[in-house]
């Protein structure tokens, strides 16, 4: 096996990623239509509820472990330092799974508290927490061996396992659904709460998968790269509280996300009853929109982000820990700031010209759903950057500015969330949002290029290319899609399907042809030889 470069790892984690993501939009289509036209919006809002809360969980359970191991396996590794990481898999990986049954035990015991806090009192979620509460016993486990094989650079095999753990996830899901609601007459929550276990089903076919793989990862050492560490330094430099420390930042910065998720469908809910006096169902139905719906189809998105926040951060720590010289980190992260917007930027617009007929597909015709995506889209790109822009800052020793940035991004989605939601109503907490990781991301950037010089003028022209084919792409991808919506009727999921993939192609061929003319696509070049270390 030969280790991952940083261009496999992330187009690895981005296929991966996506094939997920698609997954996790692609089953709402038959979940749907089993639960039942009567009971979609409340199933729908129901299930946004508990899995916000439970990514809350899920990522308090991992710590934001993974990262941190990733970072400190792979700057171990590049010094051959290869005993050092197997001492901190073992030791950390007792440490989380302890700290995953107390969460677990909080969310089934505490469900009812959890509710109130994070749910806004609805007792509707708390049978589904109890059954989502047993994947926090594998799930730290699992974030741990998933931290570690990327240490090792081996990218793609966490990459593949996520590609498992959805797989294993949505087929449970669906033949749970199918069983309750079609054979056996059920109700929609009994389908919700053996949907909210397949997380652990998921979860533990993943944890099998990476841990058979682990010795594959390790037989690829070679004898003569190992470099043999007195038996009483390695756990003094790396103890658990010290990892711990390392991990928090990366935590914060994970969490955030769900965060701002919580208390959308908290205060959403809260000003829609108290101050614009809406019913249940309006509040529902109006949540179940941006926080679930929208939500689902925004984070192919993410997904993108993710994959390149995962492999910049062995990829600088084992530069940094090297201590090499300043123009070769520079170098990297000029490639990573246009790989970055070559990438994020047209999936963006793209999924922006064809979101009315995304939202016909998955959820029906609805014209204010396609708006609600647009906005959506606008809070996706700036969340993508926000993600690697914090990563890189921890890495690069930043730690106590990002944390700064952060709250300053906290501080701004509160002052506003109150006039915006009055005002914008069901825009309201996605702009706030949005305008939040804008905030954010400038400052951040700022302090980066201070430091490292990464703006110059020929990365300027490149990242204007860049944006001009995109843009480029946008209009003609949105014109064909008018044009060809007036001769195929797109407010059915057949006519959607077919326009929405005419348009997609359009888009692909059209964006591929302009980097290809003015040298964008050079950038794959650029990184492809790149190795993580």
């Amino acid at each position: 096996m030969k280790k991952d470069s940083l261009l496999k790892s992330s187009l690895w984690i981005s296929v991966s990623g996506i094939i997920s993501r698609i997954l996790a939009v692609v089953y709402i289509i038959p979940w749907n239509i089993w639960i039942g036209a009567a009971s979609v919006g409340v199933a729908n809002a129901l299930y946004g509820r508990v899995y916000n809360i439970y990514n809350l969980f899920l990522i308090i359970a991992t710590a934001g472990i993974p990262s941190a191991i990733s970072k400190e396996v792979a700057a171990s590794n590049s010094l051959g330092h290869y005993d050092q990481s197997e001492k901190i898999l073992k030791k950390y990986s007792v440490y989380m799974t302890l700290i995953g049954v107390v969460l677990a035990a909080i969310m089934f015991f505490g469900s009812k508290y959890v509710a109130i806090i994070f749910a806004a009192g609805d007792m509707r979620v708390v049978t589904p927490i109890k059954y989502l509460s047993i994947a926090m016993l594998v799930i730290p486990a699992l974030g741990i061996l998933r931290g570690y094989i990327q240490g090792y650079a081996f990218i793609s095999l966490s990459a593949f396992s996520q590609v498992i753990e959805q797989i294993a996830r949505v087929a449970y899901m669906l033949y749970a659904t199918y069983t309750i609601m079609i054979l056996q007459n059920g109700n929609y929550m009994q389908a919700v709460n053996q949907s909210t276990l397949a997380s652990f089903i998921g979860a533990t076919l993943a944890y099998l998968f990476l841990f058979w793989m682990r010795r594959r990862v390790r037989r690829t050492i070679k004898p003569e790269d190992v470099v043999p560490v007195p038996d009483n330094e390695p756990l003094e430099k790396v103890n658990f509280g010290g990892m711990l420390k390392s991990a928090i930042p990366f935590l914060l910065v994970d969490t955030i996300m769900v965060v701002l998720q919580l208390f959308d469908q908290t205060t959403f809910s809260w000003i829609y009853q108290s101050i614009i006096h809406a019913s249940t169902k309006t509040i529902d139905d109006l949540y179940a929109m941006f926080g679930f719906q929208a939500n689902k189809l925004i984070m192919v998105l993410v997904s993108l982000a993710i994959s390149v926040s995962a492999s910049v951060i062995p990829a600088l720590s084992a530069l940094i820990s090297r201590k090499s010289e300043t123009k070769h980190i520079q170098k990297l992260m000029r490639n990573i700031v246009e790989f970055t917007i070559f990438i994020i930027l047209p999936a963006t617009l793209g999924m922006v010209a064809i979101g009315s007929q995304l939202w016909t597909l998955f959820y029906g015709a609805s014209t204010q759903g396609a708006y609600v995506l647009a906005v959506s889209c606008a809070e996706a790109i700036f969340y993508c950057v926000f993600m690697i822009l914090e990563n890189i800052l921890q890495v690069t020793h930043h730690v106590k500015k990002s944390m700064w940035f952060l709250l300053l991004a906290y501080i701004i989605k509160i002052v506003l969330q109150l006039p915006f939601t009055v005002y914008l109503g069901v825009y309201g907490p996605l702009l706030s949002s949005t305008i939040a990781f804008a905030v954010m991301g400038h400052f951040a950037f700022r302090l980066i290029n201070k430091e490292f010089g990464i703006v110059d003028s020929g990365l300027a022209k490149r990242l204007l290319r860049v944006v001009l084919d995109s843009v480029v792409m946008f209009v003609v991808v949105g014109i064909s899609v008018y044009l060809l919506s007036l001769v195929i009727n797109d407010q059915y999921k057949v006519g959607a399907t077919i326009v929405l993939s005419i348009g997609a192609v359009i888009g692909i061929i059209v964006y591929g042809f302009l980097g290809y003319k003015d040298g964008s696509l050079k950038i794959l070049r650029k990184i492809r030889n790149t190795e993580i270390y």
